[in-house]
């Protein structure tokens, strides 16, 4: 009965195995809810985990956040970043589990997405002569492949490997039978999915055409026939997605598109031989992630059925020869340069490289696939010689080159040469060949690459992802449940840089790939740590706090020391406390600004300097204000240092400090504050990635993990007017001292003006994800309505129901000059190029429906 079973639905077996692998993988780690960990590790726990939450939200009651989301930084477009991480259909399920939930949500979507890979690949392999149990076995060494295994947290980038096999089984449809439709539908899904990794896949569709045509064209006529009906068919595939296309790619031009590579090198990116070790299963570690080679294992049957293609008599000559070319490009890809940089969009990966070889993991399968549907007898002798010296070969470098591969063991070469001895043993036998042998084979193999890989991966604990986020819901949603205005919320703990969108309240926090570069730029002037994708308000001080419209901060109550701390903010002191709620105090600052108000047009010729952030806060203070007075802060004369353990080099006037013989390693300054200022250290860019750890009054100093910018330290004694020690404990063996400098302010002067500035702020009537109506009043010649919502062409501003045009100030942020009066002020936003994409997928839709009929209806007529 089970034999009967298993026979009659490999399908089934193709879907199930992987997930129930990788499911009982995770259940002996003690994932939730087996135990208490969770499958949250590097940019799943970190990124996508959040966007989870956001798209939750969307779905749940706020359509608009489709378009625009306030919580993305200070603002910014969101239709780029669905189209980048949240357009899987998978990605329903999250609306099944609460926010503090999502873990187990992205459990459950990585287990699927890897079962329905499994699937695809086993239907493939059934439409091309594979039976019985090697069904389920292709399925299962494609769905945990080297790249699959690798990528099994990069939940956004598993779809296409699911689609494509689809697509080119659907592809040779349209070659051999001219049935369009499937390829249309399945690409476009591809291109709507994931517009990254579509574009990987038509980059290999183009390869694959070039292959099929070279191998089965019958005639020049045949091949221009078949290329012009593969070239319509993507072209509609290509219409049908543009309404998600075109505004993608437009904001793809006002972000990630501005790291382009203009220029690259014509060389390898490492010893072509190297790429050999990635042919042993289980060849994979941390380190692989940011720098590392091609994860391309599909189990020893997959790799000698891909040699066995070009030894097998079966295949034509033609085949052979196709198959050899794009095989050879494909490889060559891997660690050429320019290749490269052509499969990521001329861009060179931050992290992950060479994320396009689900499609070398794919065609080394297919070529297996196309090998054992015409095997009819077992290995001659010759093809067996042939097989061990070239997988001798390959294991016998990888052996002599061993210490060179920190992801690979000896074990690992053992059990690879006893899964590539099986295959061999197994291919050796008759056309009677038991198929449960061979997907046994397939099976350990596969299961082992699976342990040795995820192995070496360490996951969040469940609780440190559920208590923060219920605990920050619960902050955030108790202070807007005091209050319905238009305004952002701080804090001074952090567990990623998109906690805004977890806890669904506007901040200024955002770690996004399509992060637009005006706002890290801005933030980095100011003293806030940044870098390309991500910026964190987590450094901010009492003007900058009043002027991005901070009004509330959620700080942890004493007994809740555990929550993750961002940094010290000792000058909240100056605000007051509103309300308690589970693990926060809720304090709300008196000057706060409106997120928009009025200020002196001087705020558009302000220019801010880099690595200047205090300055720069007073310029933008003075310029809001119109004033032409001493800057806010003064620097205050560090004394010299005491040392332990260090020794001080001078090089063109810079301090260098460098570590001497054993024990502790500090440099150590003091200074004596006085009443009602505030101090303010700032810290140059060498000081990122843990150089140093930092203490005041033996207390510890939370410092950003990467910046890329000189930022501030508020270091405001929490109370009394003792000495302040400030003891800089060495990290690495030198540390750069550069920008290391020290700044007072008298609160006073600086309260005095926000009050000032914060009484002609806009009083808003009405605001959604993406409109918002306001009313304001100018009192004074030259000045503006200024706002710190980032300047975006999807913006549309009306002032008395008259269209304006904007101006942008400091860089960033929207700004309408207008002359003294009462003005209502309505800001609308719409993705750049919706409308165009909208009417050209409805053309695209349109023409594949014609074509269907005329192919389908019409020309079965015309051949009556």
């Amino acid at each position: 009965m089970r034999r009967r079973w298993l026979k009659n639905n490999p399908l089934i077996l193709s879907f199930l195995l992987p997930g129930l692998l990788v499911g009982f993988y995770f259940a002996i780690r003690g994932v939730f809810p087996f135990g208490s960990s969770s499958v949250l590790t590097v940019d799943l726990g970190q990124q996508y985990i959040d966007f989870f939450a956001y798209l939750r939200q969307t779905l749940l009651g706020h359509p608009g956040q489709l378009f625009y989301a306030f919580n993305k930084g200070l603002g910014g477009d969101m239709f780029g970043v669905f189209a980048y991480y949240l357009l899987s259909p998978f990605n329903l399920l999250v609306i099944l589990f609460p926010a503090d939930m999502l873990d187990v949500a992205a459990f459950l979507i990585m287990i699927l997405k890897i079962s329905t890979a499994g699937l695809t690949m086993g239907w493939y392999a059934k439409h091309h002569g594979i039976n019985g149990m090697m069904i389920p076995a292709f399925g299962l060494a494609y769905a945990l492949s080297g790249w699959l295994l690798a990528n099994s947290f990069n939940l956004m980038w598993l779809d296409a490997a699911i689609l494509l096999p689809l697509i080119v089984q659907s592809a040779e449809a349209l070659f051999t039978k001219g049935r369009s439709i499937a390829y249309i539908g399945w690409l476009a899904a591809a291109l709507i999915i994931n517009f990254y990794t579509g574009y990987m896949i038509a980059l290999f569709l183009v390869l694959y055409a070039a292959y099929w045509l070279g191998a089965h064209a019958k005639s020049w006529r045949h091949a221009w026939r078949i290329g012009l009906r593969f070239t319509g068919a993507s072209l509609l595939a290509g219409m049908c997605s543009a309404v998600v296309l075109l505004p993608t790619w437009f904001q793809l031009a006002q972000s990630k598109a501005t790291y382009t590579v203009k220029t690259f090198q014509w060389r390898f990116e490492y010893a072509p031989d190297r790429l050999l070790s990635k042919l042993i299963p289980g060849s994979f570690n941390f380190d692989q992630m940011p720098s590392g080679f091609p994860n391309i294992y599909v189990g020893a049957l997959g790799f000698v059925l891909a040699v066995l293609f070009f030894l097998s008599r079966q295949q034509s000559w033609r085949q052979k020869i196709a198959a050899a070319l794009v095989t050879g490009f494909l490889l060559l890809s891997c660690m050429f340069e320019p290749l490269d940089l052509l499969w990521h969009g001329f861009q060179f990966p931050v992290w992950y490289p060479y994320r396009f070889t689900f499609v070398l993991c794919f065609w080394f399968l297919s070529l297996g696939i196309s090998s054992l549907a015409k095997i009819e007898t077992g290995l001659s002798l010759q093809k067996l010689v042939i097989l061990l010296i070239v997988f001798g070969l390959i294991y016998g470098d990888v052996a002599l080159n061993l210490k060179h591969f920190s992801f690979l063991t000896f074990g690992n070469l053992v059990f690879g040469i006893g899964s590539l001895l099986l295959v061999l043993v197994w291919l050796s036998l008759d056309q009677h060949r038991p198929l449960w042998f061979g997907f046994a084979i397939v099976l350990v193999d596969m299961s082992g690459s699976m342990i040795l890989t995820l192995n070496q991966l360490a996951y969040l604990d469940h609780r440190d992802y559920h208590d923060y986020t219920a605990a920050l819901v619960q902050g955030a949603n108790a202070v807007k449940k005091e209050d319905h205005g238009f305004f952002r919320i701080g804090k001074t703990t952090i567990r990623t840089r998109n906690d805004p969108m977890t806890g669904n309240y506007r901040g200024a926090d955002q770690f996004n790939s399509l992060l637009e570069p005006a706002l890290p730029k801005f933030f980095g002037q100011i003293g806030q740590p940044e870098d390309d994708g991500s910026v964190a308000y987590t450094n901010g001080t009492l003007i900058t706090d009043s002027l991005l419209g901070m009004k509330y901060f959620l700080t942890p109550t004493h007994a809740q020391n555990s929550l993750p701390d961002a940094g010290q903010r000792p000058d909240l002191k100056w605000y007051r406390q509103v309300n308690q709620v589970g693990p926060w105090k809720i304090l709300q600052s008196p000057f706060a600004q409106q997120i928009g108000f009025a200020a002196s047009t001087d705020l558009l010729k302000q220019q801010l300097y880099s690595d200047t952030p205090v300055a720069n806060q007073s310029f933008i203070l003075q310029a809001a204000l119109g004033k032409d007075t001493d800057p806010y802060f003064s620097a205050l004369p560090l004394p010299e240092p005491t040392l332990s353990g260090v020794r001080r080099t001078t090089s063109n006037g810079t301090l260098t400090f460098t570590k001497v013989g054993k024990g502790r390693h500090t440099v150590t300054y003091r200074f004596k504050p006085q009443a009602g200022k505030c101090y303010v250290l700032t810290l140059g860019s060498h000081f990122a990635n843990h150089l140093v750890n930092l203490k005041q009054n033996g207390n510890a100093v939370t410092l950003p993990d990467s910046f890329n910018d000189t930022i501030t330290v508020n270091v405001t004694p929490k109370k009394g007017l003792q000495e302040q020690t400030l003891t800089f404990q060495l990290n690495k063996k030198e540390a750069w001292f550069d920008n290391v400098s020290l700044y007072q302010a008298d609160v006073g002067t600086i309260l005095r003006d926000l009050k000032q500035l914060q009484a002609s702020g806009w009083r808003v009537k009405r605001a959604t994800d993406t409109t918002i109506a306001a009313d304001v009043t100018i009192r004074k010649p030259n000045q503006m309505m200024q706002t710190t919502i980032p300047t975006a062409p999807g913006w549309h501003v009306s002032v008395n129901g008259n269209p304006v045009s904007v101006k942008t100030s400091l860089g960033i942020f929207m700004a309408i000059p207008l002359k003294p009066g009462r003005y209502r002020i309505t800001m609308r936003y719409t993705p750049p190029l919706l409308g165009w994409g909208s009417l050209i997928t409805v053309i695209g839709l349109l023409l594949t429906t014609g074509w269907w009929f005329v192919t389908t209806q019409l020309q079965p007529y015309r051949k009556s």
